[in-house]
């Protein structure tokens, strides 16, 4: 099983399956008109449910509306009249970004109503800690905001070559089976040189690892020992998060390696460090911990002139 990237105190580790959701419910198949289950509509029917204008969803809502067929229901009534006016959407997506705004009855509600969509819940940064303390829904797909990209673009894309994805799984799917289907190969393949800034050799090592099983060769950038390397693909950029000074950072590496993406990766991500990080010339922010799978999923992405197959 590939390893998951965990954060200790001492630094990188790599860990295997951890505890997650493990209740039962009836299973749903993939949203009938989906013949082929290697290929996604064009534009796939997206009804979202929720707070969808909260800031926490700024960058997935957009890309959803310009590449779906996207409507917008602000609660479950309004949900109710526009299946009944529009039919069954093939992905049902409720936007929370506080505990609390739905309840898995909610969610039965909805699946009753449309036994044949995909349900996934797309989190805001509020609710993070929830597998934790709180009760979280079962029979679904779980994104959090930061990991939207990597979680549902792939999903979105119009063909699944590279073998089944977790929407494809049955909605008895565990959040540990789940977790297994995400985190299981092939990965995105590359080539070249990955710049890695980091201040312990252990955060180097398990991120060069990563970038290795993706096909890519590795470079330690130390805080005070640049590696001045010419012909990156990539900057990796491992800092903690919550720091103004992390900032300047950034925009020195985005500086020292022009028109080459810069990939952060801050723990305990917030929608106030990605802004500040976008803003000092990242390409994108990801939260620690994370899968390798999503860290070369953005790699691939933000490569100069290599883009995903995305839906048109």
């Amino acid at each position: 099983m590939p390893p998951k990237l965990w954060r200790a105190s001492h630094g990188w580790k790599q860990n295997c399956l951890g505890n997650d959701l493990t209740n039962k419910w009836p299973a749903t198949p993939m949203p009938s008109d989906l013949i082929d289950p290697n290929l996604m509509p064009r534009r796939p029917s997206v009804l979202l449910i929720g707070d969808h204008r909260h800031r926490d969803f700024s960058d997935a809502v957009p890309w959803l509306d310009q590449h779906c067929q996207l409507q917008s229901a602000a609660d479950l009534d309004a949900a109710g009249q526009a299946m009944r006016q529009g039919g069954s959407p093939q992905i049902v997506l409720f936007v929370q970004s506080r505990p609390g705004q739905f309840a898995q009855a909610d969610i039965e509600t909805i699946h009753a109503r449309s036994p044949l969509s995909r349900l996934v819940v797309l989190l805001g940064s509020w609710c993070e800690g929830e597998m934790r303390t709180g009760k979280p829904w079962s029979g679904v797909v779980r994104i959090y905001w930061h990991q939207w990209a990597a979680r549902m673009i792939p999903e979105l894309t119009r063909n699944r070559t590279s073998g089944a994805g977790v929407w494809q799984l049955p909605r008895t799917a565990s959040g540990t089976e789940q977790f297994a289907q995400a985190a299981e190969g092939p990965w995105p393949r590359g080539q070249g040189l990955v710049v890695i800034h980091t201040r312990m050799f252990g955060d180097y090592q398990a991120l060069s690892d990563a970038c290795r099983a993706g096909g890519y060769s590795c470079v330690w950038d130390r805080p005070q020992q640049a590696s001045f390397a010419d012909g990156a693909k990539c900057v990796l950029c491992s800092l903690i998060g919550g720091d103004p000074d992390e900032t300047l950072v950034v925009t020195n590496l985005a500086k020292r390696h022009a028109s080459v993406p810069v990939i952060v990766l801050l723990d305990f991500l917030r929608c106030d460090d990605h802004r500040r990080m976008q803003a000092a010339g990242a390409a994108a922010t990801l939260a620690k911990p994370l899968l390798v799978s999503d860290l070369l999923w953005h790699i691939d992405h933000h490569q100069t002139g290599r883009q995903p197959s995305l839906v048109l």
